[in-house]
């Protein structure tokens, strides 16, 4: 299942970097996408993720989540709403949260 997906529709890998303290984000994230056709550098379409990824990491850290595994979990939630909403597909996405 997870291949004909990776096939079908590409991967995106979202590193966010966030402070141990408070929980916001403390460098820009990062942003790795294979595969995924209809998805251009030039297009703004990465810009537009990462200010998606950001708004996802304020909220969260709003809300005082401040574990790992929840996180992850509420990124790839809006990650995957995101990229549905703009291209109609169902990526792979692994989210990957460093603490800092």
């Amino acid at each position: 299942r997870d291949r004909r997906m990776l096939s079908a529709d590409g991967i995106f890998i979202v590193v966010a970097t966030i402070s141990e303290q408070d929980g916001r984000s403390v460098v820009p994230p990062e942003i790795i996408f294979r595969g995924v056709p209809f998805v251009d550098d030039s297009d703004g379409f990465v810009d537009e993720l990462r200010r998606a990824v950001d708004h996802s990491l304020v909220r969260s850290a709003e809300e005082e989540i401040r574990e790992i595994d929840l996180l992850q979990s509420h990124l790839h939630d809006d990650v995957a709403e995101f990229v549905y909403e703009r291209l109609r597909r169902r990526p792979m996405i692994l989210p990957v949260v460093v603490e800092v």
